[in-house]
């Protein structure tokens, strides 16, 4: 039987994309640093980066990054030109991706015979192409072989997902899962301070029903984007509360077995019910969360700093109100690695130590360090967080988390969604027999007992199979 190791990703929210939103134009990027090894290398810079032997000599290599073109096509045509200035006869083609579609597009090229020789997964996505077996062993092409390389990265995004215990991606850029941010406008107007502000959710649904009341039914608390499909959003939440997904040797899913899994959602439903949070939450994804919350009529957001630039770009009033509040954090008390973006290589290319030689560039720390300068995002090369851009924050929202950052992801632990066979069926019968118990079409317990028995079914068909 398969096993599958649990990894944390955002607490009741979703392991999603967490591609930058639009950048500002090039002179509009006050942290970029001209003068830094990145858009100013030297001999020095090329010989350091040179750290992958036995590169095939004219290789050509297709990159497929999703989301980031063409707001981030001067960086990535940077990246590439450092790089084969540092791989001399190495040449790479950007062959950007829109964010519509891109799961889909991937699949197509894996079925067509031609994918990207290193192609941008969302943490998310991983585990059906590592189960179809489509993808390079990183455990084996930096762990075995370049050990010191594989101790540079945040331990748990290189864990975040794995399949059968092995890793098949390097980690790109990181988020925080779980940071607070409070609308002060409305927290202004309520008198509700910082330090009035639940710290968990147990604490927390009553609070939503009070922020209903006292603002007469003008605001809400918060919302959620159970509509997502990605992530598996509620079996988050069950690890976030401490209730065990699965069995001891995770052959199977008895989350339904515990009573506080169905008093958890029957919370949700009162909640729906007596309209102390958003009924679109039922359909809402992260975007439309945020959207929501950018329009003013919602106290508070949980989620990731790389997304609070739509808020400003959709309501620059409510972003400059914003103070960062404590996150709402389940029984558990757990810390999440948060989203994680990822390069992948497929093991057919034909071209692996060129393929490889790229997606480590991609990921040194002086290559993630200059992104975090463009946008938000967090390094997943623990050396980055030596830099002073991180060592020494700065005034906005985002710059306050900078030095927080090498601590946080040193520390984040995996302990959270599961890696199922068939995810994208999975993520439909979670999704499906969630909203029926909030819509009071089951009770709580009877679409968890659907949910659990649904999942050990495919969970057997695949042991079986093998």
């Amino acid at each position: 039987m398969k096993k599958f190791l649990t990894i944390l990703v955002l607490l009741l929210t979703v392991s999603l994309a967490i591609a930058p939103a639009a950048a500002q134009e090039r002179d509009d990027r006050p942290n970029r640093d001209l003068d830094g090894s990145f858009w100013n290398p030297t001999e020095e810079d090329y010989a350091r980066w040179r750290v992958i032997e036995g590169v095939e000599e004219g290789a050509v290599i297709r990159f497929w990054p999703w989301a980031l073109t063409p707001d981030f096509e001067d960086y990535l045509t940077q990246i590439i030109a450092n790089f084969e200035a540092t791989y001399p006869g190495v040449t790479v083609v950007l062959e950007g991706q829109p964010a519509a579609g891109a799961r889909d597009n991937i699949r197509n090229s894996f079925a067509a015979g031609n994918p990207a020789d290193v192609i941008n997964l969302s943490d998310g996505w991983l585990a059906e192409f590592a189960e179809a077996g489509v993808l390079l062993n990183m455990d084996e092409a930096i762990g075995a072989a370049y050990p010191d390389l594989r101790e540079q990265y945040v331990d748990g995004a290189w864990t975040k997902v794995t399949y059968e215990g092995v890793t098949y991606h390097l980690p790109w850029y990181l988020a925080f899962s779980n940071v607070m941010a409070v609308n002060g406008l409305i927290s202004e107007e309520l008198g509700i301070a910082g330090e009035d502000i639940p710290t968990t959710w147990a604490e927390a649904y009553q609070f939503a029903c009070d922020v209903r009341e006292q603002s007469e039914g003008a605001y809400y608390a918060y919302s959620f984007p159970w509509g997502e499909l990605a992530g598996l959003g509620v079996l988050n939440t069950f690890i976030g509360e401490g209730i065990a997904v699965y069995n001891e040797d995770q052959t199977a899913v008895v989350f339904n077995e515990d009573p506080a899994a169905a008093a958890i959602l029957d919370e949700y439903k009162r909640l729906l019910d007596e309209d102390c949070i958003p009924r679109v939450s039922l359909t809402d994804d992260v975007r439309e969360m945020i959207d929501r919350f950018s329009e003013g009529e919602i106290l508070l957001l949980q989620t990731g700093p790389q997304l609070f630039r739509l808020v400003e770009e959709n309501n620059p009033d409510v972003f400059e109100s914003l103070f960062l509040g404590q996150q709402f954090v389940g029984a558990a008390n757990v810390t999440s690695i948060g989203g994680v973006q990822t390069l992948a290589i497929p093991a057919s290319t034909p071209n692996p130590n060129a393929a490889l030689a790229f997606a480590v560039f991609v990921t040194n720390p002086d290559v993630q360090t200059a992104f975090s300068r463009e946008v938000p995002i967090y390094s997943s090369n623990l050396v980055s967080y030596e830099d002073p851009f991180f060592t020494e924050g700065g005034p906005s929202l985002t710059d306050q988390l900078r030095p927080l950052a090498g601590e946080y992801f040193s520390t984040a632990v995996n302990t959270g969604i599961l890696n199922f066979p068939q995810l994208a069926e999975v993520e439909q019968i979670v999704l499906g027999e969630f909203q029926a118990a909030l819509l009071g079409v089951k009770t709580s317990q009877e679409a968890l007992d659907a949910m659990a028995q649904r999942i050990n079914d495919i969970l057997a068909a695949n042991a079986t199979e093998e």
